[in-house]
């Protein structure tokens, strides 16, 4: 009868690194789903009691939320490093910040956190969906909306360029290329670079925005 080896478990204390803990929810979560998953399942994949994890958390929803600021939270870290340059063109930090939010990813994490919100989240805890929405997607293309925004009135951008619009039509539309991306292994045609998909996107963005240039006519 063969064994399994389990990591050896922790009390709560500051050997615990919080991270971790959170890491293995989102593990967790995105394999079982959120209402199969069990907090002795997340404190087995994190090598700590069940009772560490109620240190920090006192529900399961209150542990999902957590998992979910973490997250928001160094994908927003990555962003505002993007934008720290204010005198940077609008269309660099437009270029940056898409890159830094997107290509620069943890795929493995990204596609879990996808997985997680889009499947089970979104019926089970819808709070908690909205909250993602509020302080992920949407706080991301307002981000957008402001730098465009911004070059509109250095004069790099249309003025009639609808700022808010185009932010959102980039921002869903990325994250649903992200979204379709983990089943590319079975429908032909769906597999995409996603550096590729990422610059394309910010090209066809940015061209969108720029004014147009006077046609002169050719003398015969």
């Amino acid at each position: 009868m063969t064994s399994t080896t389990r990591t050896p478990r922790r009390e709560a204390g500051p050997a615990l690194r919080t991270g971790e803990l959170l890491e293995a929810a989102l593990l967790i979560f995105s394999q079982q789903g959120y209402r199969h998953a069990r907090l002795d399942d997340v404190a087995d994949a994190a090598g700590v009691t069940k009772g560490a994890i109620y240190h920090y958390f006192d529900t399961k929803e209150a542990l999902l939320l957590a998992v979910i600021d973490h997250y928001q939270s160094e994908a927003f870290g990555r962003a505002e490093d993007a934008l720290r340059d204010p005198d940077l063109p609008a269309v660099t930090r437009i270029r940056l910040l898409l890159r830094k939010v997107f290509a620069r990813r943890d795929k493995t994490t990204s596609d879990r956190m996808l997985t997680l919100l889009l499947r089970d989240v979104a019926i089970e805890a819808p709070k908690v969906l909205e909250r993602w929405l509020r302080n992920g997607p949407a706080r991301l293309w307002r981000l957008i909306d402001d730098v465009v925004t911004d070059g509109k009135h250095r004069g790099e951008f249309r003025a009639d360029a609808d700022a808010e619009v185009g932010a959102r039509l980039l921002v869903s539309g990325l994250m649903l290329q992200f979204m379709w991306q983990q089943h590319a292994a079975a429908v032909p045609g769906l597999a995409i670079d996603e550096d590729r998909l990422v610059e394309s996107a910010a090209e066809l963005f940015l061209a969108s925005l720029r004014p147009d240039r006077p046609v002169h006519a050719r003398h015969a």
